[in-house]
């Protein structure tokens, strides 16, 4: 490695251990004792120590116990784990530490330490060593000879399970419990639309706007309603207090042109009909509405009917317990292909996957912001894939 030590959260070590991602066929402790490991121990949610009944086998003899992890040993300490009686059934600390501390518990006992930092493979080695210095590319694309394209797509369809969820709740800040369930449901469709036309700086201004002309519009007056909509953004005055950012907005994306795309498409919701929306066919209702409305279906529209539509008419069908319209959102997402802009997927490249399918699936980009940016390597099937292989 580039450095002693080991420069990644606990979590990453637990990872290690629970998936055995490390030579563990000639352990010893700090004190030389052999150690075989029978059952690494189930990982525990709650207070107390990161394993819970494991069983080694320790110079011959069987142990059962728990087992704390730490990245340096003097953190059992600083954790306060030698005055906690939770962790007196502790029988291995394991760390990755090059020079370790004993530690003892509560009751007085002294788990025996085990120091995992030689025992890490090499490809992990070099997987941490590309993450310390924080590459531009994915430390999982230099270093390893074989990626898994089945675990690739199987991490894929956790990310785009989990984009679901997480637009599904960014819906509901929108939401206004104050109002009645369909009308608060409705402004928070318009607002939440409004909000992602802002992308990528201008989402605050975009629902700001959206949200004032609310309070003043019943969607029937369209020509009006984008009078009103470029006064209260400012453009037709300057009163305004919102904040426009036109650093590289591309002219399609000038706020001026979205807000008038996006009030054609308020106008549409508004005089929907509620109780169209509460059937399974309310999926189809998008394309109606871009017919009617003459406009264009282009690939930012395409990726809002995935992100705020489909979680919308979700989110509806759990304030109404409409099973089908539940059903039908969540499998209309599942099966969603959506262009995305290949300069956001750059960072998969060095896969060389033959399967270009993730190129139009939503969760490659929650992949890369919350795993990939967050550094949630730990989570991920393609690196255990990856070092296992």
């Amino acid at each position: 490695m580039a450095k002693p030590g080991f420069a990644h959260s606990e979590a990453f070590l637990q990872w290690i251990w629970e998936n055995l991602l490390f030579d563990f066929s000639d352990l010893q402790t700090t004190s030389g004792h052999a150690v075989t490991i029978l059952n690494p121990g189930t990982k525990n949610v709650s207070d107390g120590p990161d394993f819970k009944q494991a069983t080694l086998e320790i110079d011959g003899l069987c142990w059962h116990g728990d087992i704390e992890l730490h990245t340096k040993s003097s953190n059992w300490k600083s954790h306060a784990h030698h005055t906690d009686p939770n962790f007196n059934s502790v029988v291995l600390h394991v760390v990755a530490d090059s020079n370790p501390e004993q530690v003892q518990t509560q009751n007085g006992s002294r788990p025996y330490t085990l120091n995992i930092l030689p025992y890490l493979s090499e490809k992990l080695h070099v997987f941490l060593k590309n993450f310390e210095e924080h590459s531009p590319e994915l430390p999982c694309t230099s270093g390893f000879h074989f990626i898994s394209e089945e675990a690739f797509y199987q991490q894929i369809e956790q990310a785009h399970r989990e984009y679901f969820e997480k637009k599904s709740d960014d819906f509901l800040t929108f939401f206004d419990p104050n109002l009645l369930p369909s009308k608060a449901w409705k402004q928070a469709l318009i607002i939440s639309l409004w909000d992602g036309l802002g992308i990528p700086h201008n989402r605050e201004a975009m629902a700001a706007t959206a949200a004032e002309l609310l309070k003043k519009w019943d969607g029937q007056d369209i020509i009006g309603a984008k009078a009103m909509s470029l006064e209260i953004a400012g453009f037709a005055n300057s009163d305004s207090d919102l904040n426009w950012n036109y650093k590289s907005v591309r002219p399609a994306n000038h706020p001026e042109k979205r807000i008038e795309q996006a009030v054609e498409l308020s106008a549409a919701i508004l005089q929907e009909p509620f109780n169209h929306f509460l059937s399974a066919e309310a999926i189809h209702l998008w394309e109606q509405w871009f017919r009617k409305a003459a406009l264009n279906q282009t690939a930012r529209f395409e990726i809002l009917f995935g992100t705020v539509y489909l979680p919308a008419l979700f989110m509806l069908g759990n304030l109404f317990a409409s099973v089908p319209l539940k059903s039908a959102s969540l499998s209309s997402w599942k099966n969603l292909r959506t262009p995305i802009p290949a300069s956001l997927l750059k960072k998969f490249r060095p896969f060389h996957l033959q399967d270009k399918r993730y190129r139009k699936k939503l969760g490659s980009i929650h992949q890369l912001n919350s795993y990939c940016k967050a550094s949630r390597c730990s989570e991920c099937f393609v690196l255990k894939k990856a070092i296992q292989s």
